[in-house]
C-alpha cells in the first residue's frame, strides 16, 4: 500500500464525521431561520366590519388598513386591504370561534396597491363576529394576523 492510501484511511473517517456536522449545523440554522420568517401584525384599536368601517394592522416592517365598503347586491361584504409597503399577494380565512375557516385569496383591486376580498352574506349574517385570520407577502417576509372582527 503507498503512501497516499494510507493517508485517504487515515483521513477518510474524519472528513466524513466532519461533513456530517456541519451539514446538521447548516440544517439546523436554516430551520431556525425560517421559524423567524413570520412576521405577526398587531391590531391597533378595533376591528369592525360594517360599511365605512375597518382596522389598523401594524409591525415596524408593515401597516396595513382594513377597509370595508357597501355591500354588494347580493349581500356579500368586500374587504379592501391598503398597505404602506407593495404586497405580492395574501390569503385571508374567517370563521367563527374554533370552526374551520374557508379561505379566500387576495385579488388586486387595481393599479394602485390595493387588494380586495369578499365575505359572503351567509357568513355575515350567521353571527356577530367572525374571526379573521390572514396571511400576506411583502418583501419576501411572511405577515400572519388573527383579528377578531365585530359588525
Amino acid at each position: 500500500m503507498n503512501r497516499h492510501l494510507k493517508i485517504a484511511f487515515v483521513v477518510a473517517p474524519f472528513l466524513a464525521i466532519g461533513g456530517y456536522a456541519l451539514v446538521d449545523q447548516y440544517q439546523y440554522s436554516r430551520q431556525r431561520e425560517q421559524a423567524k420568517a413570520l412576521y405577526p401584525l398587531e391590531v391597533v384599536g378595533e376591528c369592525r366590519l360594517r360599511p365605512a368601517g375597518g382596522c389598523l394592522l401594524r409591525h415596524p416592517l408593515l401597516t396595513v388598513r382594513l377597509k370595508t365598503t357597501d355591500r354588494r347586491a347580493d349581500g356579500a361584504l368586500t374587504v379592501r386591504l391598503e398597505s404602506d409597503r407593495p404586497l405580492a399577494g395574501g390569503k385571508l380565512g374567517y370563521g367563527r370561534g374554533g370552526e374551520a375557516v374557508p379561505q379566500r385569496s387576495l385579488q388586486r383591486a387595481g393599479d394602485d396597491g390595493q387588494w380586495r376580498v369578499s365575505i359572503a352574506a351567509s357568513d355575515l349574517t350567521a353571527a356577530d363576529r367572525l374571526d379573521l385570520r390572514m396571511v400576506l407577502v411583502s418583501d419576501g417576509r411572511i405577515f400572519i394576523a388573527e383579528v377578531p372582527a365585530r359588525f
